[in-house]
């Protein structure tokens, strides 16, 4: 998809999106079905969700706070699991990027645009130019 549209710099960029998106809302589903559908005081999906992005961001205003054991360690998973979809995030956006090209040796998947050879192997590469 993104070959064709001319977009190959935001693929890693747009699935770190879509994953940490995709987080959000299977989070936001867990927590609301087993925590605010029991009557905890807790109440509607915009609620689930504002904690989730609260917790995944680390903010923690406290206002809505998950009772119970459970409730504390899916909070603490919550955020290291976001914690990381965050860093991963922002290595896509401020990396260099790379180039997608199989080592037909190793079959490394990435590498520089300016690689002669493969960084994991040595073997010589052939990697085509954009005006190729």
């Amino acid at each position: 998809f993104f070959e064709m549209r001319g977009l190959k710099k935001w693929r890693e960029a747009s699935h770190a999106v879509i994953n940490l998106l995709t987080f959000l809302l299977v989070v936001t589903g867990f927590v609301y079905t087993f925590f605010f559908r029991t009557g905890a005081g807790l109440e509607g999906y915009v609620d689930a969700l504002y904690f989730t992005v609260a917790t995944v961001t680390t903010t923690g205003f406290g206002d809505i706070v998950l009772p119970g054991i459970a409730g504390k360690l899916t909070a603490i998973v919550t955020m290291i699991i976001g914690i990381s979809l965050f860093v991963r995030l922002a290595q896509a956006l401020f990396r260099p990027n790379k180039v997608f090209f199989p080592c037909p040796q190793c079959g490394l998947q990435r590498h520089e645009a300016d690689a002669v050879h493969c960084k994991a192997c040595g073997h010589l590469l052939n990697i085509p130019d954009e005006g190729d």
